[in-house]
């Protein structure tokens, strides 16, 4: 499973539990998150994915009345309920990949200071 991780595009690191029966798949940063890529690797190896839990930075947008996650080229719906502030933010959370577009129940986030902040010295 570990080596049809690692063939993957954009794969940075690889973490395999046995005991807990999980994964985790650390992505480069700029990377675009394939679910189907990933629940096809480990299927080769007999694992089926139960749930796809993601930590990311991105934003949060409104768009035509629904608020989207966006990280990089990714972009996921926001399920209901989530206290969540528009702009910069980590989040963890669970994706439903089946959905289109994808769906994502953030379960912790923090917002992020905004890059459009610049910190000058003395003046």
């Amino acid at each position: 499973m570990e080596t049809a991780l690692r063939r993957l595009d954009g794969v940075d690191k690889i973490s395999i539990s046995v005991s807990e029966q999980k994964f985790q798949v650390t992505l480069k940063p700029g990377a675009a998150f394939h679910p189907s890529d990933i629940r096809a690797a480990v299927g080769k190896a007999g694992v089926k994915v139960v749930r796809i839990r993601i930590a990311a930075r991105g934003r949060v947008e409104e768009q035509g009345g629904k608020r989207y996650f966006v990280a990089g080229e990714d972009k996921f719906l926001v399920a209901a309920p989530a206290k969540i502030l528009d702009g910069p933010v980590a989040i963890e959370g669970s994706i439903d990949d089946g959905a289109t577009p994808w769906q994502l129940k953030i379960l912790k986030s923090k917002p992020l200071p905004s890059r459009t902040a610049v910190k000058t010295n003395g003046g």
